[in-house]
């Protein structure tokens, strides 16, 4: 008996050994810009547990070397980071991020004689470019003309920082106040060869105490000389308005059927998992008049999560209507289809993006 129990419990050790899986802090990837500084790549055991020691293998480094709280790290630039080897705690900083840093970063960790790996995927990108200075652009159904606006009226705008690598990171602010909730929408990205545009929508209803204030847009980014960049658009009550706050369209143009509409999902996306959040936009471009949005998953109409559709016209009159839908994803959405469309005079069209949710 006593010779069974010893054997269950030397099992049930082995058992305790396996389960154990060291933890990375970022957890498997981590894309980084050339030029980032004080990068911190951590490697840890679940719960604390001490380690006997740690060694590490940093991509662009000859050789592998312990990662101590107790000893200076023998490559210059890198440093120990984490808790300590009591805390079953290890991990490096990387001072300056080098082409020769994309690979893949290693850690051994030995807990009772027992080693344990964890790895970080580094992928190091081009350096960082600064955007051009942000824009803050009106809807085309917002009667803004002279910088005035009407009181009641929905006050409906975007800001634009385009061009960045990375994207720059948006915020608004009302007269000083940091502008947040349902007057904001999602942040939209694109990327294209290696420059990211970002917008954001705002939509506020006017009120009397808005006459006189400044709605700014910060766009921020490492490489603009003080950490960011702002534009500024000043907000005064039109004394008196007969507009009715919608795009004016001659009824002798002929109608024009506008493209059939555009899904784009944001390049801040870099994956579709249960209980993440999908941002994605739809646009419609070049119809007259412009055209207006019902969005779907499968058969079910879709209230929540759609910002205020944002329409902008050409010198021809021509309108592009674009809109932004934030939705976060469940396990019963793989499979289905979200479904844009665009209804105008001249038809209905609409454009489907599957869905593949992990």
């Amino acid at each position: 008996m006593r010779k069974f129990c010893a054997i269950l419990v030397a099992l049930q050790a082995v058992a305790v050994c396996s389960a154990l899986n060291v933890v990375t802090v970022p957890n498997g990837n981590l894309v980084a810009i050339e030029g980032d500084r004080n990068v911190n790549l951590l490697c840890k055991i679940p719960g604390g547990q001490s380690i006997d020691f740690c060694i590490v293998k940093v991509p662009g480094v000859r050789a592998p070397f312990a990662s101590s709280d107790r000893l200076p790290a023998p490559v210059a630039g890198i440093s120990f980071y984490g808790e300590g080897w009591s805390k079953g705690s290890c991990g490096i900083t990387l001072a300056t991020i080098k082409p020769e840093h994309d690979g893949t970063f290693e850690c051994t960790l030995s807990v009772k004689g027992q080693s344990y790996k964890g790895s970080i995927e580094i992928m190091v990108q081009g350096e960082a470019v600064a955007p051009e200075p942000p824009v803050i652009e009106i809807s085309s159904n917002v009667d803004g003309s002279n910088g005035e606006f009407d009181y009641g009226k929905p006050l409906i705008a975007r800001c634009i920082s385009r061009q960045g690598w990375p994207g720059a990171r948006l915020s608004w602010y009302l007269d000083g106040a940091k502008v947040a909730g349902d007057q904001l929408g999602a942040a939209f990205s694109e990327t294209k060869d290696r420059r990211t545009t970002v917008q954001q929508f705002f939509r506020k209803p006017v009120a009397v105490e808005d006459n006189r204030k400044q709605l700014v847009c910060r766009a921020e980014h490492p490489k603009y000389p003080q950490g960011y960049v702002e534009v500024a658009l000043p907000i005064k009550l039109r004394k008196s308005s007969n507009s009715d706050n919608e795009i004016k369209v001659d009824s002798k143009v002929s109608k024009v059927q506008p493209s059939a509409p555009r899904l784009i999902v944001s390049s801040d996306i870099s994956s579709l998992k249960a209980g993440s959040t999908l941002v994605v936009e739809c646009i419609s471009e070049g119809g007259q008049p412009a055209a207006s949005f019902l969005w779907f998953m499968d058969d079910q109409l879709i209230y929540e999560g759609l910002s205020t559709p944002f329409l902008t016209k050409d010198s021809r009159g021509s309108i592009t209507v674009q809109q932004v839908l934030q939705r976060t994803l469940t396990a019963s959405d793989n499979g289905k289809a979200l479904i844009c469309k665009a209804r105008h005079p001249s038809g209905v069209q609409e454009t489907r993006l599957r869905l593949a949710v992990n």
